[in-house]
């Protein structure tokens, strides 16, 4: 076994996001680095850096019921 080639992609910071226009992310099962990147935005949210900015969060879940399950 070994591991892929790192990617070429640039990383963000959240503090990149108080520099952006807008952003959106879109994933499936959420990664932990991925809640510790949101995490770390809460500076940026008290400070109001990210009001006002258009954002969008698009996911998909793998199991039968796509995660749109109801309750009675």
């Amino acid at each position: 076994m070994s591991t892929p080639p790192k990617s070429d992609a640039p990383l963000i910071t959240p503090n990149d996001l108080a520099e952006a226009d807008g952003f959106i992310f879109c994933f499936g099962m959420m990664a932990a680095q991925f809640k510790v990147f949101l995490d770390k935005t809460g500076g940026l949210w008290r400070t109001l850096q990210l009001a006002g900015k258009p954002a969008r969060i698009f996911y998909s879940t793998g199991s039968q019921g796509g995660g749109q399950e109801t309750t009675a």
